[in-house]
C-alpha cells in the first residue's frame, strides 16, 4: 500500500468514526425525550368499555350444566324469539355456555369497522373450545349499544378428557374473537374546536407538567401552561383555529424529558427487582437471619495535584453471610447492586423483599417501594 493510499484509508476511518459518534449522539438525545402523545391524552378523547351477555354454542359436551338456570332460560328465550316455544324444564344442554363479552372501543372508530372481542365463561362450563358466539349486542356505560359480536372463538389453551383421565394446558374458559365485533355507532367525543385543549398526563407530576407545557410552547410560543400536576391547558392560536388537526398533530409530537419518582418494584414470586433511576441508599446496617448487610459512605482522597486535595464520597456495599463468608464490595451502592449481591448469596425472594422493606422503614431508601 502506498503512503497516499494509507493516508486516504486513515482519513476515511476518521470520517466514519466521526459520523458514527454524531449518529450515536443523535440517537441518545432522541432516546432521552418523550413525545406528548406517548405520556398524555387529550381530555374528552378516550376509549369506551363495552360489555354484553351472550351464548356460545357448538361445544362438545363441555358447556353449562342443568344447575346453571340462566343458560337454560336464555336458550328458551332465544328459541321463543325465533318462533319455537319450549319448556325450559325439558332442556338438557351440555353444548351451550353463557358468556360475558367485553371489548374496548377507541375514539373516532367509524361504523362498519371491526374490533377485537374477549369472551369469558359465566356458568360452570368446562371449556369453550370449538364454540361459536351467537350475535351479541355490546353496550357502553351509558346504556347505548355501540357494537355487536359474533363468530368462532379462539382459545390459547388445550384440554382433553378420557374417562377419569384429563389433560389441561392453559385456561379454556376464556378466549378471543379477533375482529369479531362490528361497530355500528361512533363514540361522541368532546368538542375539540372550542379554542382550548387540555392534555392529561398518564402519571401526574408537577415537574413533568411544566416540562410538557414548555415543550408545546417551543412549537407554538405562549400557548400552553400547566394547570396542575396532571393537566396542561393549551390555547389554540387564532391562525390555527381553521385547522385544528394540524395544530394537534404538531403539538403532540413535541419532545421533553418527563420527571418521575424514584421507584423500586419487587416481585415476590420470581424474586425480580426492578430499580428506576436516581435510587439512593444511605448508610444503614441490616441483620436478617444469618445475613449481615452494611452500607457505608467512605471518603477517599484523589491523586495528589498541585494545591489542596479534596475528599470524595465513595459509597461501598459489604454483604456478609457467615456460613459462606461471601463479601461483595461494589464501587457505588444502589438497589440493583444490592439485589444482585443478595441473589448471589442465594437469598430467597421473600427475604429480599423483607430486607428492602426494612431499609425503607429505616429511612435509608430514598425511593417508592412497590411489592407485586
Amino acid at each position: 500500500m502506498r503512503i497516499d493510499d494509507e493516508k486516504k484509508y486513515k482519513i476515511g476511518w476518521i470520517e466514519l468514526t466521526i459520523a458514527v459518534c454524531i449518529l450515536l449522539a443523535i440517537l441518545v438525545s432522541n432516546a432521552n425525550g418523550a413525545r406528548v402523545k406517548d405520556i398524555a391524552t387529550l381530555e374528552g378523547v378516550s376509549e369506551q368499555q363495552l360489555v354484553g351477555y351472550g351464548l356460545v354454542v357448538g361445544l362438545a359436551g363441555t358447556g353449562d350444566g342443568t344447575r346453571t338456570q340462566f343458560t337454560v332460560q336464555s336458550v328458551a328465550n332465544m328459541l321463543q324469539k325465533m318462533g319455537i316455544v319450549v319448556n325450559p324444564a325439558d332442556l338438557r344442554l351440555r353444548n351451550v355456555a353463557a358468556v360475558m363479552v367485553t371489548a374496548s372501543l377507541p375514539t373516532f372508530v367509524k361504523p362498519g369497522k371491526k374490533i377485537d372481542v374477549n369472551i369469558s365463561s359465566l356458568g360452570d362450563a368446562r371449556s369453550l373450545e370449538g364454540g361459536t358466539l351467537l350475535m351479541t349486542p355490546l353496550q357502553g356505560s351509558d346504556g347505548e349499544y355501540y357494537a355487536q359480536a359474533q363468530g368462532a372463538i379462539t382459545l390459547g389453551s388445550l384440554s382433553a378428557r378420557a374417562g377419569r383421565n384429563s389433560f389441561k394446558k392453559g385456561h379454556a374458559n376464556s378466549g378471543t374473537l379477533p375482529n369479531g365485533g362490528v361497530v355500528y355507532k361512533e363514540i361522541e367525543s368532546a368538542n375539540l374546536k372550542g379554542g382550548t385543549l387540555r392534555w392529561v398526563l398518564s402519571s401526574p407530576d408537577f415537574t413533568s407538567a411544566v416540562a410538557m407545557a414548555n415543550a408545546i410552547n417551543g412549537v407554538f410560543p405562549g400557548v400552553a401552561r400547566a394547570e396542575d400536576a396532571s393537566t396542561v391547558l393549551v390555547n389554540v392560536p387564532e391562525n390555527m383555529r381553521n385547522d385544528y388537526m394540524s395544530f394537534i398533530a404538531r403539538a403532540e409530537v413535541a419532545e421533553f424529558n418527563p420527571n418521575t419518582n424514584s421507584r423500586i418494584v419487587l416481585n415476590g414470586k420470581t424474586g425480580t427487582v426492578v430499580s428506576g433511576a436516581n435510587v439512593q441508599i444511605d448508610e444503614v446496617a441490616v441483620s436478617h437471619g444469618s445475613i449481615t448487610i452494611q452500607i457505608a459512605n467512605t471518603q477517599e482522597a484523589p491523586p495528589t495535584f498541585i494545591g489542596q486535595a479534596t475528599l470524595i464520597n465513595n459509597q461501598q456495599l459489604n454483604v456478609q453471610e457467615p456460613r459462606t463468608e461471601t463479601r461483595v464490595f461494589p464501587a457505588v451502592t444502589n438497589a440493583g447492586q444490592l439485589a444482585q449481591a443478595l441473589n448471589g448469596l442465594g437469598v430467597s425472594p421473600l427475604d429480599i423483599i423483607s430486607i428492602f422493606q426494612a431499609i425503607k422503614k429505616a429511612g435509608a431508601l430514598h425511593a417508592e417501594l412497590v411489592v407485586m
